[in-house]
């Protein structure tokens, strides 16, 4: 029961970021479609930083990086100025971002070993870096950080003039 919480609240963690980046997007009056592909790519950013960044990075440092990476990847993903109805850029987003993210995926795993054609990236010591072990429990500190997302997303969205 306890690993079924855990992961709940992990995933949880993820897509209440991509709803927080909808609820910005649709209150400047955009329609971003593309918020799973946009999802995919940035993780895909923080996952291959995760696995390339060497093993004695401090823990910190790597957190910050991975971090840095998956928003970055993101970013360059999410252009809005492609001059298209965004309706069909989106969709074309979600699209190419997880065919993207599995043929890179597949594509180092093959060049590291032409047997594994799997959709994995084996991670070394730098999960870690991202969980505090309290009793059974695992809390990974995206849990953290997206509730104080939450709670200053609701004060800039409805207690400020930029809101």
């Amino acid at each position: 029961m306890v690993l079924l919480v855990q992961y709940t609240l992990i995933f949880a963690s993820v897509l209440a970021l991509v709803a927080l980046g909808g609820c910005f997007s649709e209150h400047s009056g955009v329609i971003n479609i593309g918020l799973e592909g946009i999802m995919v790519m940035g993780a895909l950013g923080g996952a291959l930083a995760m696995k390339f960044l060497p093993a004695t990075t401090p823990g910190i440092v790597l957190f910050i990086l991975i971090v840095l990476a998956s928003v970055l990847v993101g970013m360059a993903f999410a252009a809005i100025h492609f001059n298209a109805d965004q309706t069909l850029v989106g969709t074309a987003l979600n699209l190419m971002g997880t065919a993207a993210a599995v043929v890179i995926v597949r594509a180092i795993n093959v060049a590291e070993n032409p047997d594994n054609v799997s959709s994995t990236v084996v991670y070394r010591q730098a999960k870690q870096v991202f969980l505090v072990k309290i009793g059974d429990f695992e809390f990974n500190w995206f849990m953290l950080i997206i509730v104080l997302a939450i709670i200053a997303s609701h004060i800039v969205l409805y207690r400020t003039k930029f809101g």
